[in-house]
């Protein structure tokens, strides 16, 4: 259980981690074989590729620390259950897009499986390239649930703080 609960806090994090430092790798040893004169033709490719899988991760994170970008002036009007049900709709609006996200790719990668196209430089699949978003936007469906869980649990929460300070001022 306890290795669960440690993928579950850091997954992204390693994740976006390791790409960025093999982007920063890759792009540094590019810089100083093409100061040599000797540069590599595949480097800035997968240096590509990491940045998006980067991105498509770091999504899942943006969701998973509630950093995405929101229009908070809404909520100041709004009393506890009504901020709490604000951003389970919210929720629930972000997980339909991240379903039809998930779909598309599905379909462009099951196209692209029957191509058998390759990238230019390393000769890899495209396929893997390009399900990044389609893995990003899994892992946004699973953090979605799990925020929307935590919103349910807090909105179950405030009824019940009322009722206890209520009960606790007879």
């Amino acid at each position: 259980m306890n290795v669960l609960k440690w993928i579950d806090d850091n997954a992204e994090k390693v994740l976006c981690g390791i790409l960025l430092s093999a982007a920063t790798i890759i792009l540094t040893l590019q810089l100083i074989l093409r100061w040599t004169g000797q540069p590599l033709d595949w480097t800035e490719e997968i240096a590509r590729y990491c940045f998006v899988w980067l991105v498509y991760i770091a999504c899942s994170y943006g969701v998973k620390e509630r950093a995405h970008i929101s229009v908070d002036i809404t909520t100041l009007f709004l009393k506890d259950k009504g901020r709490i049900i604000l951003k389970i709709v919210s929720n629930i609006l972000f997980f339909i897009f991240a379903i039809v996200v998930t779909y598309s790719g599905v379909m462009l990668l099951m196209k692209l499986a029957k191509l058998g196209q390759v990238s230019p430089a390393v000769q890899i699949p495209m396929i893997i390239p390009y399900s990044s978003y389609v893995f990003g936007f899994a892992m946004v469906l699973v953090r979605l649930v799990q925020d929307t869980f935590k919103h349910v649990k807090e909105y179950k929460m405030v009824g019940v703080e009322v009722a206890d300070v209520e009960g606790e001022a007879e």
